[in-house]
């Protein structure tokens, strides 16, 4: 069954980021203890925020009052961003249009993933990236939709 934009509206929970590579090996994407949200608005902007939960804290009471390294160690494995999405409905092609980001080489850029949901979870799978070690892989992200309060 296709998806339609109305199937994507609202928040979803990180359930998994896992990478595979070709030689099929698995590897959580933000670790074990990964943890996001995902939140598709009717007026077809996107807001993402995940990474690896167990992230060092610096014990500052302000971002302002974290080092340099401290801030560092915090954004390690760990991503955000946010901008307008489309869906292509026939191909279950969406494209994220970034317009501010953690990784600041993804602002004015587009991540294009294949989308489905299935048994309840939304399921992400991305275009082929290629790792420092040359590999080539394609992360495949599993959310699942917040219960209403």
């Amino acid at each position: 069954m296709a998806i339609t934009v109305n199937d994507l509206i609202g928040a979803w929970t990180l359930v998994s980021a896992t990478q595979t590579f070709d030689d099929g090996e698995q590897v959580a994407e933000f670790g074990p203890d990964a943890n996001g949200y995902i939140i598709y608005t009717a007026d077809g902007s996107v807001s993402a925020t995940l990474g690896d939960a167990a992230r060092p804290r610096s014990g500052a009471t302000d971002p302002q009052r974290a080092s340099d390294s401290q801030l560092a160690a915090m954004a390690h494995r760990f991503i955000a961003y946010a901008g307008p999405f489309t869906l292509d409905e026939a191909t279950g092609t969406m494209t994220h249009h970034i317009v501010t980001s953690l990784f600041t080489d993804w602002q004015d850029g587009q991540q294009t993933r294949h989308v489905r949901i299935e048994d309840g979870l939304l399921h992400e799978a991305g275009t082929p990236r290629v790792a420092p070690d040359g590999r080539q892989f394609k992360v495949e992200l599993l959310w699942k939709r917040v219960a209403a309060a």
